[in-house]
């Protein structure tokens, strides 16, 4: 009877090892399948950085502005063919400018 007890106790012993074992490679499993996508969404992601880097490289590049300016300029002037000569295409009509206005104490209290 007692050599039956030790049996199954050791049986049972390994059985759980064995399942515990089972678990833990599943789990290993799991994480590295899981580094793997974190890997490659991460190689996708600095491919990204990269190109959107580039594109602001391009958006920076002062030849590009100013052949953007020019174009806008172009465009502005194209809009309004009866604007009155002398006024640039940023002035607003019928609005007078802005001007600043020396608000410091002339002389002494």
């Amino acid at each position: 009877m007692r050599l039956c007890l030790r049996l199954a106790a050791l049986t049972a012993l390994l059985v759980a090892l064995a399942i515990g074992l089972t678990a833990l490679r599943t789990e290993t499993h799991q994480a590295g399948n899981r580094l793997h996508s974190l890997f490659r969404e991460k190689r996708d992601l600095e491919k990204d950085c990269y190109r959107l880097e580039l594109a602001i490289g391009r958006l920076k590049s002062q030849m590009r502005l100013r052949e953007q300016v020019a174009d806008l300029y172009q465009e502005s002037t194209d809009e309004l063919p009866g604007r009155p000569p002398g006024l640039s295409p940023g002035t607003r009509l019928g609005r007078q400018p802005s001007r600043s206005v020396n608000r410091s104490a002339s002389g002494p209290p």
